[in-house]
Order: structure tokens, then sequence, then C-alpha cells
């Protein structure tokens, strides 16, 4: 009898064994063919969103039907559209919209471009922002100075620019961005707007501002191109001092060899030495 329980219940333990070794393989079965139901289905997808793609690509009415360009005053919409290089066969979603606006800023007067789809007009809508010359700055030509203190373009004569002349500074000292020359023209840009905002002796009065490592910010006048020491700071309280006395140096102009601004309460006027001819008697 006890031989007979043993044998049972070794019975039963094959018996479970195999039914869960039934039931792993019947559970592994079905995930295996939920998983490759799954990765059929997803693959479809992909390709059905590919062939969506390429139809879309090749539809004529998702072509660029029209191209609108805004904020360009000094910049043509021929120079831009030949910098953009689009095709009216172009897809608008094809399109690389950043790359577009990295081709329009390499025209010299456009700072950025800005650069979106309209899709109910089927349009491309351009919207560049301009750099905002400041002065003239002059190397071995006459270049332009934007509001950042960017040389960006030479001047030319039909553009009809008149702004103060920087001059002082090389054109090596500036592509090459060394610290001091870059400090020496945003300091003159600041100086300049100040002058823009005075009534008394404004930018209308300035010719030329010279740029010096030494003596940082001298204007110079237009009437009788007087030099003007300002340094490099405090011009609004400076100006002010200026103010006061360019009635009595005005016509003195050619007698004086500089003002300096650069003290607290005064300024220094140093005039030129004239050397007197001694006559002799023969």
């Amino acid at each position: 009898m006890a031989r007979q329980g043993r044998t049972r219940e070794k019975q039963k333990i094959v018996r479970k064994k195999k039914s869960r070794r039934d039931g792993w393989l019947e559970n592994w079965s079905a995930r295996l063919g939920r998983g490759i139901l799954g990765a059929a289905t997803l693959a479809s997808l992909v390709f059905l969103g590919y062939m969506i793609y390429q139809y879309v690509q090749r539809v004529p009415v998702l072509n660029v039907g029209e191209i609108r360009i805004m904020g360009c005053l000094n910049a043509t919409e021929s120079e831009l559209l030949s910098l953009a290089k689009i095709d009216f066969k172009d897809s608008l979603i094809h399109l690389n919209l950043q790359e577009l606006s990295s081709r329009l800023a390499q025209h010299p007067w456009v700072e950025n471009a800005r650069v979106q789809r309209d899709w109910s007009r089927k349009a491309l809508i351009i919207e560049v922002k301009e750099r905002v010359p400041q002065a003239l700055i002059l190397f071995e030509d006459l270049y332009l100075v934007d509001q950042h203190g960017e040389v960006f373009k030479k001047a030319d004569p039909k553009e009809r620019i008149d702004f103060p002349v920087l001059t002082g500074l090389s054109r090596k000292e500036v592509t090459q961005k060394d610290p001091q020359a870059i400090r020496l023209i945003l300091q003159s840009l600041e100086l300049l707007e100040h002058l823009r905002q005075r009534r008394v002796f404004n930018i209308k009065g300035v010719s030329e501002i010279h740029l010096s490592r030494q003596n940082g910010v001298t204007l110079f006048t237009v009437d009788g191109a007087m030099p003007i020491r300002l340094g490099t700071a405090e011009f609004p309280e400076k100006l002010n001092r200026l103010e006061k006395i360019l009635p009595d140096l005005v016509p003195k102009s050619k007698e004086i060899e500089y003002v300096d601004l650069n003290y607290p309460t005064k300024a220094v006027v140093k005039m030129k030495v004239v050397e007197k001819a001694s006559s002799r008697k023969s």
C-alpha cells in the first residue's frame, strides 16, 4: 500500500510538471504570435506612410504657388530670390526652411530671415530683418557699420548714406575681432546715439570720430575740424560741458590743436604753437 501511494504521488508530480511545461509553451507561442503580428502591423504602417510621403511629394497641388517677401528695404527681391534658389516645382513639405533662412542671411543687408509656410495659399512667406547702418568706417575704402558694431559691406555711393566716419582702426584689427578695437567701435556707436538725441550739438555737427587705444574716442567737428577728446565713458556729461564752451571755440578752431574733456569738471583747450619767423636785416 505504501509503495502504491508513493507511485501515485510520483505520477501526480510528473503530470504537474508536464502541465506547467505545456502552459509555458502555449504562453510563449501566444506572445511570439502577438509580437510577429505587431511587427507586421508596424512595418505596414511605415510602408504606408512612406508611400503617402512619396505621393505627396509628387502632387502638384502642394507645390510652391507663391513667394512673399516682407521687410526688405535695401536688399531687392530679385537678389533674395537668387539666394533662396526656390523652384515653383518644389514641394512646400520638402523645403528645408532652416537651410533657406541661412542662404538668405548671406546677403550683406540681411541680419536674419524667417521663413514660414502658408498652406491655405500654398505660399512661402519670407520675413527679412535688415541691418541698420549707424556709421561709416574707413579702411582702404569706406564700409558700413551696423547697430551691433559689425562691418557688413562696402559703402556704395548710390546708397546716399551720410554718417560720421570712424577712423584709426585697421581692417585686420576689426576682421580678427580684436577686443579693444571692437570695444572702441561700440563706444563710438554709443556716442553717436547720444548725439542723435541732442538738440544743440548733435550728430550733424560731427564729421569724423577717430578711435585710438591711447586717447579713446576723439570727434572732429564739421565746423573747423576741431578735435575733441571724449575718452571712453560719461559721454552725456562731457557733451554738456562742450555745449557751454563751443560757441567761444568755433571762431578760434583753426588755432586749436585739441579740446580735452577727460577731466571731472573742466575742459582743457590746447592751442597750436605758432612759430614766428624772426626777420633779419641784411
